[in-house]
């Protein structure tokens, strides 16, 4: 049995979050914290990743296969090119670089068409979110293989997709359903199905745009599974991964928010629903945050 854990990077980002936040049904700490923001923060994220293969061993034989989406960085390529057939716990890092489309779903999609004939099962994780539990290979598979109808085992976690994205995403009370970042473990047969179905693993092929990116990417990525009658399924009471820049901070992640957590995000999301009915009242509310929060720093 052979194994790959496929890492999407990339050496341009600029997204900043310093926290991670709550989001999607139910609402989990799943927005997750990342402030990645030049190539020598991207080369210092894939070496903490690598780092963390040691302190949190798979506990089964793997190799790990990073893609690098293309943005120009000579540095970032070159540093990608010197991992390549690097040796690791476990087995090996192999690397390449890919041109730069569809996220991190592009990125699976050329990983699994390069390497299916290499490996029976393959992980997908992104760059910035770390498998950070003894054992987390050997704990999914064994999940995985529980159920023979499950198609895609979900590693950070599964929310119901908003109503909002239905029409754009096509989607129905049966399939909506999406999990994080495409986060998770899956068969090479169930993605060759995949596969002769669409022709690829689903993603953006059409544009940059990020509506087409998340509707042709993260949310038909989860949808291709559940359209073949397979099951998403995820560990609720495991954490199998954390957020790369909250453990690199030593701050405790935890998936779902206590009692007190819940009620206050759930306030503030009737509150934001009732001013944004009217554009001129959401206006004045986001003002007024903006000024108790200067106010408070």
């Amino acid at each position: 049995m052979r194994i790959a854990k496929v890492v999407s990077t990339c050496f341009k980002r600029g997204r900043v979050r310093e926290k991670t936040l709550l989001i999607g049904e139910p609402i989990g700490f799943f927005s997750h914290s990342q402030n990645f923001t030049t190539v020598k923060d991207t080369i210092h994220l894939l070496n903490f990743q690598i780092s963390m293969e040691e302190k949190y061993p798979p506990g089964i034989n793997r190799d790990i296969i990073i893609v690098n989406s293309d943005v120009g960085s000579e540095e970032g390529n070159s540093y990608i090119k010197k991992l390549n057939n690097k040796k690791i716990n476990n087995g090996k890092i192999i690397t390449f670089t890919r041109e730069n489309f569809g996220l991190s779903y592009g990125a699976y999609n050329d990983a699994f068409i390069k390497f299916r004939d290499s490996y029976d099962y393959f992980l997908f994780v992104e760059d910035d979110l770390i498998t950070a539990k003894k054992n987390y290979l050997k704990i999914g598979l064994e999940k995985f293989k529980e159920n023979t109808n499950t198609g895609f085992l979900a590693y950070y976690g599964v929310s119901k997709i908003p109503k909002s994205w239905w029409k754009i995403a096509g989607l129905n009370e049966k399939n909506a359903f999406g999990a994080y970042s495409g986060c998770g473990l899956t068969s090479k047969k169930i993605l060759n199905e995949i596969y002769h179905k669409h022709g690829c693993i689903p993603h953006n092929k059409k544009d940059i745009n990020h509506i087409n990116s998340i509707s042709n990417g993260e949310i038909a990525f989860s949808k291709s599974f559940i359209d073949l009658k397979y099951n998403l399924i995820e560990m609720r009471n495991e954490i199998l991964i954390i957020p790369a820049y909250d453990l690199m901070r030593n701050i405790q992640y935890k998936k779902y928010p206590n009692f007190f957590e819940k009620s206050i995000w759930t306030l503030k999301l009737n509150i934001y629903k009732f001013f944004s009915k009217s554009p001129k009242l959401l206006e004045k509310y986001l003002n007024l945050l903006k000024k108790i929060k200067n106010f408070l720093n």
